[in-house]
C-alpha cells in the first residue's frame, strides 16, 4: 500500500481591498477632479475657452481650490462598496449642473445656484416659455438620460466586496478639511470675499464649483459677531432719539392721508441708458416724461435679469437681501415660517388698507401664503381678474391692470396702500425676429449685444408704458389724493454689462414719484431696500424700527455703522429673540382675501346635462364645483359659467335629472389645478 501525505493547506491569499491601487485611484481622482472642473468651468464661462484660460491664468489658486473642491466630492465615492457607480454619479451630476449653469445663464442672466433647487415648480411653470418644444423634449430626454445612466452604473459596475472605511473616511474628512482651511485662509488674505453676495460676480471670479458649494444648504442670515440684547437694546435707543428724516403732512389737508401706489415694472429700463443704442422712436415715452418732470433716481436692485421677487422682497420689507444667503428668495425659506415687518404693517397703524396686484399666477413664489405674512389685506392674482389677454409668451398683458387698480382705489373706504407688479415685458425675447408694422427699429447697438433678443424687448416695452401712462391719465382726474412710485425692478436678461450702460451698474434701475395734488418730493439715489421708506417719510409716515433705521440717517449713507445696525435688526427679527419687533401683534398673520371683487352664485339650472351659473365676477379661471367634483367648465362672461355634467343612466329630460345633484359652487383654480378659494355652496333646489 502506498501511504499518501496528505497535503499541506495553503494560506488564503491576502484580501485586497480593491483592484486598484491606492496611487493609482488617487491618481485617476485628481485627473477626473481637473478634468471636471475644466469642463464645469468651460459652460460657467458660456463656452468661451478665452474666458476659461484668462481665468485659470489670472487666478490660479483660486481654480485649484475649484478642484480641489470637485475632488472632494469625488473622494466621497471612496465610502462605498459601490465605488465606480458613485463616482460615475458624481460625475455626471457636475456635468449635469455645469449644464444647468450654462442654460440658466445664457436665458437668465442671474446664475444657478442651491436655491434655485427650491423653485423646481416655478422653473417647470416657465419652462414652455423659455424653451421651444424641440429643447423641451431633449430637456427631458437629457434628464431621463441621466437617470439612466446612474442606474445602469449602480446595476452593471462591478462592486468591491469589501473596503477600507477607516481610510476612506480619513481621505474624505481630510480633504473637507483642507477645502475649509484654504478658503479660510483666501478669505482672511483677500483671495476670496467674506461673503459671497454677487452671484453674477462671484461665479465670474471665484468659479462655479466653489461658490455653487459654498451656497449649497445655506440659509438665512448668519449671526452677527456682536450680536446680543445689549446691543440691539442700544440701537433702538440710537433710533428712537435721532431725529426722523420725515415731512408730515398737515393733518387738515385734504391730502394728509394720500393713496399709495408702488408700481413695479417688469425687466423695465429707459434703453437711453445703453451706450451705442439708438431706436427708431423712444419705446418708453410716459415714464421718460415723468422722469423730466417729477423727481426721482436710480434705484440699486438686488438681481439682474430675474428675481423679481427679490426686489419685491426689498421693497416691501426694508430688509437689505445683501444678508441673506447668496441667491436666496426668503419667499421661498424664512418667510414660509415666519412674519417680518413691512410697509403693509406699518401703514396698517394709520389706517391703511393693504394690496397687492400682480397679473400672474397666485401660487408663483408663493405669494399667496407670504402676503399674509407681510401684512397684506388682500390679493388680487391673475385669477381674479377681468379681461385677461395674453401676448405670443403667454405672459398676461399689463393693460388689464388700470381698470384693476381703480376698483381697489374706489372700492375702499379706507387709504390705500398697493403694490402692483406687472409682467408683460417678461422674457424670454425671441432669438429671431419678425418685423411687424409700426414696430420700433434698432437702429445702433452694441455688438456684444444680440440684435433679435433685443429687437424684440424694444417692442415689449411700448405696452408696460401705456399700462402706467393709463394709469396716471386715470388717477389725474380721481377725485382722492394719490402718490404713484413706479420703478423697474432689474435689468433684461439680454447679457448687459457695467461698460455697456451710462449708469455704470448692471443693478441700477429708475424710478419716479408722481402725484396728483402737488407735494414736492425730494430726489436721491437709492437702495432698494430703502425706497419705500424714503417715500413714506416723505409723507410723515414711519411705523416699524428698520423704517426708523432708515429714516435716521441720510439717504445716501452707506457707512459701515448704519450698515452694522441694518444686519443686527434683520437678524434679530427673523433669526434672533425678536427684540427689535415693536409689539408682536402688530405682525400677526392677515386674514388676506383672494379678489378685489367678491365671487358670487345667483342662480343655477341643470338642464339637459349642462350646468349654467349665474352670479357675478367669474373669471376664466372660475370652475363649477357640483357636489364637491370640480367640473370642466366653459367661461361665457364675468356673469355666466357653463359645465358639463356626466348622468348616470338617467334620461336626459328626466324630472329626476336634477335631483341626483344638491349644492353648487364655484372655485378659481390656476393653471395647475391648484383651487385658490370657493365661494359658499348654492342650493340647485334654491338659495
Amino acid at each position: 500500500m502506498i501511504l499518501h501525505r496528505p497535503k499541506a493547506k495553503t494560506a488564503p491569499a491576502p484580501f485586497q481591498y480593491d483592484e486598484t491601487p491606492t496611487r493609482q485611484r488617487a491618481l485617476t481622482l485628481v485627473v477626473l477632479a481637473l478634468l471636471m472642473t475644466l469642463i464645469v468651468e468651460l459652460c460657467n464661462r458660456g463656452l468661451s475657452i478665452p474666458r476659461l484660460f484668462q481665468f485659470i491664468v489670472a487666478s490660479p489658486l483660486v481654480f485649484l481650490l475649484n478642484v480641489l473642491v470637485v475632488l472632494t466630492s469625488l473622494v466621497f465615492s471612496e465610502l462605498f462598496l459601490h465605488r465606480i457607480a458613485m463616482l460615475g454619479t458624481i460625475c455626471l451630476l457636475w456635468l449635469a449642473l455645469g449644464v444647468v449653469q450654462y442654460i440658466v445663464v445664457k436665458d437668465r442672466t442671474t446664475p444657478f445656484s442651491s436655491m434655485d433647487l427650491l423653485l423646481i415648480r416655478e422653473a417647470l411653470s416657465l419652462l414652455s416659455i423659455y424653451a421651444t418644444l424641440p429643447q423641451i423634449i431633449l430637456i427631458f430626454l437629457g434628464v431621463f438620460l441621466l437617470f439612466a445612466l446612474i442606474i445602469m452604473l449602480f446595476t452593471r459596475a462591478q462592486r468591491r466586496k469589501r473596503r477600507n472605511l477607516g481610510h476612506a473616511l480619513v481621505a474624505f474628512v481630510g480633504c473637507a478639511l483642507l477645502c475649509g482651511m484654504f478658503e479660510t485662509a483666501g478669505m482672511r488674505t483677500g483671495l476670496l470675499p467674506q461673503r459671497f453676495d454677487s452671484l453674477v460676480d462671484n461665479y465670474a471670479e471665484y468659479g462655479f464649483p466653489l461658490v455653487f458649494t459654498y451656497t449649497f444648504g445655506q440659509m438665512g442670515i448668519a449671526r452677527p459677531s456682536n450680536y446680543s440684547n445689549e446691543t440691539v437694546g442700544e440701537i433702538l435707543e440710537n433710533i428712537d432719539e435721532a431725529e426722523p428724516a420725515r415731512q408730515a403732512l398737515a393733518e387738515d389737508d385734504d391730502a394728509a392721508q394720500p393713496n399709495i401706489l408702488f408700481v413695479q415694472l417688469e425687466s423695465f429700463i429707459d434703453v437711453g441708458t445703453v451706450r451705442g443704442c439708438k431706436v427708431s422712436r423712444d419705446p418708453t415715452p410716459c415714464f421718460n416724461r415723468l422722469r423730466s418732470q417729477c423727481p426721482g433716481g436710480m434705484l440699486y436692485v438686488p438681481t439682474i435679469g430675474g428675481g423679481t421677487v427679490n426686489t419685491e422682497f426689498e421693497i416691501i420689507t426694508g430688509l437689505n437681501l445683501d444678508y441673506f444667503a447668496a441667491g436666496e428668495s426668503p419667499y421661498s425659506t424664512i418667510l414660509q415660517q415666519a412674519n417680518c415687518e413691512s410697509m403693509a404693517y406699518n401703514m396698517k397703524q394709520y389706517g391703511y388698507t393693504a394690496t397687492a396686484l400682480h397679473n400672474n399666477g397666485a401660487t408663483f413664489y408663493n405669494r399667496n401664503a407670504v402676503y399674509p405674512r407681510l401684512g397684506f389685506d388682500c390679493f388680487v392674482p391673475l385669477e381674479y381678474m377681468q379681461n385677461v389677454h395674453t401676448n405670443a409668451l403667454g405672459w398676461a398683458k399689463d393693460e388689464m391692470l388700470t381698470d384693476e387698480i381703480m376698483t381697489v382705489l374706489e372700492g375702499s373706504k379706507t387709504p390705500d396702500l398697493v403694490l402692483c407688479i406687472t409682467v408683460e415685458s417678461h422674457g424670454k425675447y425671441g432669438e429671431a425676429y419678425t418685423p411687424r408694422e409700426g414696430d420700433i427699429e434698432v437702429l445702433a447697438l452694441p455688438e456684444a449685444l444680440p440684435l433679435a433678443p433685443f429687437q424684440n424687448y424694444v417692442n415689449a416695452l411700448p405696452n408696460t408704458d401705456a399700462f402706467l401712462e393709463s394709469l396716471i391719465n386715470k388717477l389725474s382726474n380721481f377725485r382722492e389724493p394719490t402718490v404713484v412710485v413706479a420703478y423697474g425692478d432689474h435689468l433684461p436678461a439680454l447679457n448687459l454689462s457695467e461698460d455697456m450702460l451710462n449708469t455704470g451698474s448692471i443693478y441700477a434701475t429708475q424710478y419716479v414719484v408722481w402725484n396728483n395734488f402737488g407735494h414736492e418730493f425730494d430726489t436721491a439715489d437709492l437702495q432698494a431696500y430703502r425706497l419705500n421708506a424714503y417715500i413714506l417719510g416723505q409723507l410723515g409716515y414711519s411705523g416699524g424700527t428698520i423704517t426708523r433705521l432708515h429714516q435716521s440717517v441720510a439717504p445716501d449713507d452707506q457707512s459701515e455703522d448704519y450698515l452694522s445696525k441694518l444686519e443686527l435688526l434683520e437678524y434679530d427679527m427673523l433669526y434672533g429673540d425678536q427684540q427689535a419687533v415693536d409689539g408682536d401683534s402688530l405682525y400677526e398673520t392677515t386674514d388676506m382675501r383672494l379678489g378685489s371683487r367678491e365671487i358670487t352664485i345667483t342662480d343655477a339650472e341643470l338642464d339637459y346635462r349642462r350646468l349654467l351659473v349665474t352670479g357675478n365676477n367669474f373669471t376664466i379661471y372660475s370652475r363649477v364645483v357640483l357636489d364637491g367634483q370640480t367640473l370642466d367648465t366653459l367661461f361665457v362672461d364675468s356673469g355666466h359659467i357653463i359645465a358639463a355634467v356626466q348622468m348616470n343612466d338617467t334620461p336626459i329630460g328626466s324630472p329626476t335629472e336634477a335631483s341626483t345633484f344638491e349644492r353648487v359652487a364655484v372655485a378659481q383654480v390656476n393653471s395647475d389645478g391648484v383651487e385658490l378659494s370657493r365661494t359658499p355652496s348654492f342650493s340647485l333646489s334654491g338659495p
